[in-house]
């Protein structure tokens, strides 16, 4: 798991708008790999659920990016593995 926000370091998303067409929204937007996750595929990470909603360039296989909203925010939080579960 690790982090991104709309910067233009991170993704350069200041529209707002993602891969499915919905806005970003910190604590439940997370980027994946849409051939592992599909898109609106909702998943339990730390007992929080999210959304698959985006994906990116550096987001393949087993990696996660979650959504915060701010650049600060991501320096902030550290990259760490967790066990991800789909919502049935």
């Amino acid at each position: 798991i690790s982090y991104f926000c709309p910067c233009e370091i991170c993704c350069n998303k200041e529209e707002g708008v993602i891969a499915t067409g919905t806005p970003l929204v910190e604590g439940k937007t997370i980027a994946v790999d849409p051939s592992i996750i599909p898109y609106v595929t909702k998943v339990i990470i730390g007992g929080h659920v999210f959304t698959a909603e985006d994906c990116g360039v550096s987001v393949k296989r087993n990696r996660i990016k979650v959504f915060v909203n701010s650049h600060d925010e991501v320096t902030a939080l550290s990259t760490s593995k967790e066990k991800v579960h789909q919502v049935k």
